[in-house]
């Protein structure tokens, strides 16, 4: 599998554009939102409740890597021309061809993920893929706000981490 990297210097180029071809993607609105915490699952309890059976001496870290990989508080989504840019808070960007080949991405040196995207009507969904688990977060439109349904599969888990997070448009 080919692996591309992209300079945050493209990565925000293409996060502040908000032109380009239309694509199936296009019915999720670009812009930054705030997370809505009344309206969205509490992923840190869905998290601990899905790791109760994880053996006593690997749960702290296995925890501790699915919550900094999902702590969001703000997003920022641009589509532009077959394109998917993605930031989270202020971690470095995602910039991903909508059906392209994965992307390495780094959230921090421990986490290390291939990034790729599909987009199907007014749905987009991103894959992260893991070395011990893969989640992928299918995000659409609902008026001004941003819907976020993810799902996290891991052999580590005996069934799959399911939630739901709501995010308001600020611009």
């Amino acid at each position: 599998m080919r692996h591309h990297t992209l300079s945050a210097a493209i990565a925000v180029a293409m996060l502040s554009s908000t032109s380009g071809s239309a694509s199936p993607a296009q019915a999720v609105i670009s812009g930054i939102y705030e997370l809505d915490t009344a309206r969205s699952d509490n992923v840190f309890k869905v998290i601990d409740s899905a790791t109760t059976t994880i053996s006593d001496d690997k749960r702290p870290r296995v925890r501790m890597r699915l919550r900094k990989s999902i702590a969001v508080n703000r997003i920022r989504i641009s589509i532009a021309g077959g394109r998917v840019g993605l930031a989270y808070d202020a971690k470095t960007p995602i910039v991903v061809w909508i059906g392209g080949d994965p992307i390495t991405w780094k959230l921090i040196p421990e986490l290390v993920f291939d990034v790729s995207v599909k987009a199907d009507g007014g749905t987009v969904a991103l894959t992260f893929r893991g070395d011990d688990s893969e989640r992928t977060s299918n995000y659409h439109s609902v008026g001004q706000d941003l819907v976020e349904n993810t799902t996290i599969i891991s052999p580590l888990l005996s069934t799959p981490i399911v939630y739901e997070q709501v995010f308001k448009k600020t611009s």
